[in-house]
């Protein structure tokens, strides 16, 4: 590992009080995992690397028909596919790219709407027609914008009255570019279309498919985007992204709330935290409890860097997690292969 070059971080943002000491809830896993082939580190990072070009390529076609559609939907299910053949690793790898860089923006960030909005599916035992419009949906929401969003990522400036307008109509916008090209799935379509309206609960949002599917793509559009950089904007805690995604009215997390932090933890993969050590660490696997992840301690609590990334198993006593910690603030540059590496190693050095 190498420290990079200082920047001025801003000062840390107060702590969302989402209580992840008592009545902790477990991490949820897919109910599918454990039947699939394991997938190694490099094959999921060499695989997750090409997946994400072939998805800004295609989502930044103007050019959309029928043909489109086709290699839309086997994309859709390439991802699906790897994501459940290794969640932490998905989650790891598309949080740390639109945490830590602005590049291939738009479709990091529908890919990681994909892969936190099934995993909350499948903890909810939702239908697989379901979650086959729901995954489509998320991939999709924003086809109309890919370009702009990739732009914008990179923009240091405020968006012009044009930016704003192509913002605000991109729902509608992108269901008629799916329309045109031959989708007619109506729970697909609905999705997209609403996917940034409150659910009204008056409006039987428990019952119907469409705007059920639709609010938990809200909330997953909302919490992956504040985990995503900018240059206009430094991507935040987990605890901060959950206090905005993921509470009620009341103030604590409510039913979609509560089961986004079971299936990704109150510090997902790719995430950085602070150890009750002093040490700083980047998540690599969720852990038995939704604050207790396995981590990746890069920093000493001196500052120092660590020669390798040492494994910390955060429900330990004198490792727990003190808070979270924004990327910006963290300024190592590391090899994810040899982190990675951290989560099959058999013991921890205190």
């Amino acid at each position: 590992m190498r420290e990079q070059e200082p920047n001025d971080p801003s000062d840390p943002e107060a702590q969302s009080h989402v209580d992840h000491h008592e009545a902790a809830p477990q991490v949820a896993v897919s109910k599918g995992d454990s039947q699939r082939q394991p997938l190694l580190v490099q094959q999921g990072l060499d695989t997750w690397e090409l997946l994400i070009a072939k998805a800004t390529r295609l989502l930044s076609e103007t050019n959309i028909d029928g043909s489109w559609v086709a290699s839309f939907t086997e994309l859709t299910r390439d991802v699906r596919e790897l994501a459940r053949r290794n969640v932490d690793l998905a989650l790891y790898v598309l949080i740390q790219s639109n945490g830590s860089g602005v590049g291939h923006y738009s479709a990091q960030h529908s890919m990681i709407c994909l892969v936190m909005a099934e995993l909350a599916a499948d903890w909810m035992d939702w239908p697989a027609e379901e979650k086959q419009a729901l995954a489509l949906a998320a991939l999709s929401m924003n086809v109309s914008i890919t370009t702009l969003q990739d732009s914008l990522a990179k923009q240091s400036f405020s968006l012009s009255d044009r930016q704003r307008e192509l913002i605000n109509v991109h729902s509608a916008a992108s269901v008629d570019l799916l329309t045109k090209a031959g989708v007619a799935e109506p729970v697909w379509l609905y999705v997209v279309q609403h996917h940034h309206l409150v659910l009204d609960p008056e409006d039987g949002g428990d019952a119907k498919t469409g705007p059920r599917l639709a609010e938990l793509l809200r909330r997953v559009d909302i919490y992956t985007a504040k985990l995503s950089r900018r240059v206009s904007r430094e991507s935040v805690t987990p605890a901060m992204a959950a206090r905005d995604a993921c509470l009620g009215a009341s103030g604590h997390p409510d039913g979609i709330g509560a089961t986004l932090l079971k299936v990704v933890g109150l510090y997902p993969p790719g995430t950085f935290v602070e150890l009750a050590n002093g040490e700083t660490a980047v998540v690599i696997k969720r852990g038995e409890k939704a604050h207790t992840p396995i981590v990746a301690s890069l920093r000493r609590e001196d500052g120092g860097l660590l020669t390798q990334p040492e494994r910390r198993d955060t429900l330990r006593a004198g490792l727990t997690v003190r808070k979270g910690v924004e990327p910006s603030r963290v300024r190592v540059s590391f090899d994810h292969r040899r982190v990675l590496a951290c989560v099959a190693a058999s013991s921890v050095r205190p």
